[in-house]
This record gives C-alpha cells, sequence and structure tokens, in this order.
C-alpha cells in the first residue's frame, strides 16, 4: 500500500458555482486560470468552465 491509499478519502464535496459579467472571453479566461492557481494544491479540483450569452434585459432592467 502507497502512501497516497493510507491517507484517508475525503467524505464530502465542495461545489460553488459563481456567475458574473465580462466583457471579452479572454477577461473569462484569466479569471479562470486565476481560480485555477488558487487550487492548485488540491490535485483532485475539478473546474467546469462555460461561456454563454447574457439574457436580455427585462422592462424594468433586471
Amino acid at each position: 500500500m502507497d502512501e497516497n491509499e493510507k491517507k484517508k478519502q475525503p467524505v464530502q464535496v465542495c461545489s460553488i458555482r459563481i456567475m458574473f459579467p465580462v466583457d471579452t472571453d479572454e477577461q473569462a479566461i484569466e479569471y479562470k486560470k486565476r481560480i485555477g492557481d488558487v487550487l492548485a494544491d488540491i490535485p483532485q479540483a475539478r473546474i467546469e468552465f462555460s461561456l454563454m450569452s447574457r439574457p436580455p434585459l427585462t422592462p424594468d432592467g433586471s
């Protein structure tokens, strides 16, 4: 049994969903890289990244 197998396996998973406006794809990719840097010391971390069009504003501006 190697050292990794001796470590206790996590019993929970943390999931965070963050949505925010960006002006360009490049800006969004830069934020993704920064988040990846923060999580770099967690080998099991996984980032699901997507870009989508902002929904049209409603008449009340929301």
